[in-house]
């Protein structure tokens, strides 16, 4: 039975842990994003040192740790449609995100970068990247998480991604042409597709879009079946004390995880006051860090390291042949120059490969420190697969599906973190497309292979 007084001394422990976390990532998040204002305002200079990735990824890493969605059965969950907090909490970073960055950008020039909206690419991409999701349980970011949550399928799921990422990177020369030049509208915005260029009118237009995602944050409840009343936006303002608290994910959830921080299991597999009132500060750690990176000049994003890392190694077993690939000339920093191959490593990634480092240390942190929920790397197969397929095939489900992942990734020139999270931010029509064909892919993979369905409770 799960212990939820206060008087409980551990509870208070655990919660005493957790909140300190949170206030230390909100912190930090409001130090990265003044550094990017002071470098560019007072200093000229826009671009960040690579050193400081292993840093920056922080406060996206351990929210999405302490969250839980490193857990394949809780992002299975939430790409079902069963458990909309990972929606709800996006939305919330995208619309406040944009609002802070597009007012930001008024004394500032960030490094927007957004990416074009090539309509084969995107659309067939974000379908294959879903389908992978609905296998594997794990985004590219997510992988990297997970690893420093000892999570043994995260290992094949590693060795799925970088395969994938390198099987797209031998194929871009033969599918650039169909699938990067066809219909490909370049980078365009909410914004630029209504006219509207100056920095001042996308600011007025990144109200109207945050807004919207806002409002998607405050009134949509939870769980399939629940009332608006039991939605963020009440909790919050207290017009409802009502808590709906799911007790049989709390048990599945200590049972995984015998030692974990009892206050984070219950605070996060409820909807109530206190759990609304935990996303605002760790959301903004969260949404801050997100705007800040994009300040800070570098690149962000959690995929392109996978090919990067294909790049490195193919150059120490031919180099000549890897700088020849035109897809890591693009990513990998490799190059022909009077016929001699060149490596120059972060040329073009930036600090991607720290920020990806910084993943998953942040994951680590989380996992021993704060929620407890290192694994060791034990054999663990998720309650959902088991439920619907034989475990034995986990590994394989796993690999293959982090390969589908990493493959439309990149084919759609972007993940969860640089379409799904920082290029919505930005309002790029091509992360919002990828977003809505992600789902679709996901989903229908969930209902026909994991055979997942909605009903009121919110999981099957």
């Amino acid at each position: 039975m799960f212990e939820t007084s206060n008087n409980n001394p551990n509870l208070s422990r655990d919660k005493r842990i957790f909140w300190d976390a949170v206030y230390g990532l909100l912190i930090l998040s409001i130090a990265l994003m003044a550094t990017g204002i002071i470098m560019q305002v007072f200093f000229h200079e826009r671009k960040a040192p690579l050193w400081l990735g292993l840093i920056v990824a922080l406060p996206l890493a351990i929210p999405l740790e302490l969250w839980n969605f490193t857990d394949p059965d809780t992002l299975w969950r939430v790409m079902a449609f069963q458990d909309r907090f990972l929606m709800v909490c996006f939305g919330f970073a995208i619309g406040l995100g944009s609002i802070i960055l597009y007012g930001v950008a008024l004394i500032t020039q960030p490094n927007f970068g957004i990416k074009d909206f090539f309509v084969p690419g995107v659309v067939i991409g974000g379908l294959i990247f879903g389908v992978g999701v609905g296998l594997a349980g794990y985004f590219p970011g997510t992988i990297w998480i997970a690893l420093g949550q000892g999570r043994r399928d995260a290992i094949y799921a590693l060795l799925g991604g970088l395969l994938g990422a390198f099987t797209w990177s031998v194929l871009f020369g033969i599918l650039r042409g169909p699938l990067w030049n066809t219909l490909n509208y370049g980078p365009i915005t909410w914004a630029s597709i209504i006219g509207i260029n100056s920095k001042i009118g996308i600011f007025l237009v990144s109200l109207v879009f945050g807004i919207i995602m806002m409002l998607l944050f405050l009134f949509l409840p939870r769980y399939p079946g629940a009332k608006i009343r039991n939605s963020c936006g009440y909790h919050m303002l207290g017009k409802s004390n009502e808590t709906i608290s799911f007790e049989t994910v709390v048990n599945e959830d200590l049972e995984k995880y015998p030692n974990s921080n009892r206050y984070l299991n219950k605070i996060i597999n409820e909807s109530s006051i206190e759990n609304a009132r935990m996303t605002i500060p760790l959301g903004l750690a969260f949404t801050i860090t997100a705007v800040a990176v994009i300040i800070l000049h570098q690149i962000f994003g959690e995929s392109t390291t996978y090919s990067w890392i294909g790049a490195q190694l193919s150059y120490l077993v031919n180099p000549t042949w890897a700088a020849s690939n035109p897809y890591f000339q693009m990513f990998g920093g490799l190059h022909i120059i009077n016929g001699i191959p060149v490596n120059k490593p972060f040329s073009e990634i930036g600090w991607e490969p720290f920020t990806d480092t910084s993943t998953f240390i942040g994951g680590l942190i989380s996992a021993t420190l704060i929620s407890r929920r290192f694994m060791g790397f034990k054999r663990q197969v998720p309650k959902i697969w088991t439920q619907r397929h034989n475990p034995k095939f986990r590994p394989l489900g796993s690999f293959f599906g982090a390969f589908l992942v990493l493959f439309g990734a990149r084919m759609a020139n972007g993940c969860a973190s640089g379409h799904i999270l920082s290029g919505n931010i930005k309002m790029a029509i091509s992360s919002f497309t990828f977003m809505i064909f992600v789902f679709i892919g996901a989903r229908i993979t969930l209902r026909y292979f994991m055979h997942m369905k909605i009903n009121a409770q919110g999981f099957a």
